[in-house]
């Protein structure tokens, strides 16, 4: 690094002793005001007292409690004139109820540009889409383009190179206090048996040839017979896949910006694996898209922690209601059968994050995207708050710095 990165996370010494009175100011930011740790001007994230906190640019504690795809597109774009005059008014009138129910993030999908120059400010997350976009302009003598039996191109010698141009837009950003982080990806194949994939991949692959090299190597120092792939071989070839992806990434990332924390990719599914996390020693915080489970599993995500050696954020989830138990709908979310059903499962699964120490926050998924007959989002196509979610989500984000500490 050109100089000590101001996101780190050992910079304030030994975890001290953080209580919350009954009654709690927040800053500008959305952080707990009463405390104050090291201000740095950005968001980095700490240890306190055996829990991991972001501290925002202030010094003060701070929760990230997100909602993904903020965006009038995702709405319906053509009613913002007469309702708001333009989308600057919109994203005032956005930030205004997005804050009112305690929310303090504007998660990945969203159309943090339009927030930036209004006073209704509010932290946002970015996503720039490294692999996602080289994997569409991969060179065709390296292979096939995409992401061909779950493989990523990571490596081609162009991935380097193209990461370092990809990342010099974030030079834009770089100065930005309200910058949470940056979201390099979104689910990427990091799936659990990598090695048996790539060397599935056509001959002239380059990713072939490298899993092919490396294996006969692995086999020669143990000096094995079987020539089988076996689990361990997957797992070993799995955390390289991640180390070289994350730790080139993450070198593009801090040489245009410096000041603020690596998101990771937004893992999810299958890739939610050891070797994986081990992988992932280059990102400030794991973002994990999760799903699937109606209560937090402790100590998974203690474990997701312990292996990366990375504090967690919940980058994605949700419940969706449907009109009825007929209702053909798509997505990974829960089906429920209305809205107090959808705010009653954010309060349990949200109350099981604060009590997990490695978590420092989630992003709900999402502001709009209702259909005819299911409800997503917290407005409706018509920008109507859905109150019965709305509510039941306030009354527990106006307490979480409380609810953090057991209160």
């Amino acid at each position: 690094m050109q100089k000590m990165r101001r996101c780190s996370t050992e910079v304030s010494g030994e975890p001290r002793q953080f209580k919350l009175a009954d009654h709690v100011k927040l800053d500008q930011y959305g952080g707990v005001a009463e405390t104050k740790v090291l201000a740095t001007g950005f968001f980095r994230t700490e240890q306190i007292d055996g829990r991991w906190w972001f501290i925002d640019p202030e010094g003060h504690p701070f929760i990230s409690v997100g909602l993904c795809s903020v965006d009038p597109s995702g709405v319906d774009e053509s009613l913002v004139p007469s309702l708001f005059g333009n989308q600057r008014g919109w994203a005032e009138a956005t930030s205004k109820l997005l804050r009112s129910h305690g929310f303090n993030t504007l998660g990945c999908w969203s159309d943090w540009q339009v927030f930036r120059p209004t006073a209704a400010r509010m932290p946002y997350t970015p996503r720039w889409n490294f692999m996602s976009t080289y994997k569409n302009r991969r060179p065709a003598k390296n292979g096939p383009r995409g992401f061909p039996h779950n493989t990523m191109p990571i490596f081609d010698a162009e991935f380097e190179t193209f990461c370092d141009t990809h990342a010099r837009k974030l030079g834009e950003v770089k100065d930005d206090p309200w910058l949470l982080g940056h979201f390099s990806d979104n689910e990427l194949p990091f799936r659990p048996n990598p090695l048996t994939n790539f060397l599935a991949l056509p001959e002239n692959d380059i990713g072939r040839r490298f899993a092919k090299a490396w294996f006969e190597k692995r086999l020669k120092e143990a000096n094995r017979a079987d020539r089988q792939v076996a689990s361990d071989d997957q797992s070993a070839f799995a955390q390289l896949v991640a180390q070289r992806y994350y730790s080139i990434v993450a070198k593009a990332i801090h040489k245009y910006d410096p000041n603020h924390l690596y998101l990771g990719s937004r893992l999810h599914g299958r890739c939610l694996h050891e070797a994986t996390f081990r992988g992932a020693t280059s990102v400030d915080v794991i973002s994990v898209n999760y799903y699937h489970r109606w209560s937090v599993e402790h100590d998974r995500m203690a474990n997701w922690a312990k292996w990366s050696g990375r504090p967690l954020l919940v980058s994605e989830w949700y419940a969706q209601s449907l009109a009825s138990a007929d209702t053909n709908a798509s997505g990974a979310g829960f089906r429920v059968r209305s809205g107090r059903d959808r705010g009653l499962f954010y309060q349990n699964f949200a109350l099981g994050l604060l009590n997990q120490p490695e978590c420092v926050g989630w992003h709900w998924f999402k502001y709009g995207g209702d259909g005819r007959e299911y409800r997503i989002g917290v407005v409706d196509r018509q920008y109507n708050p859905h109150t019965d979610i709305l509510g039941l989500m306030g009354e527990l984000n106006r307490q979480v710095y409380r609810l953090r500490n057991g209160k």
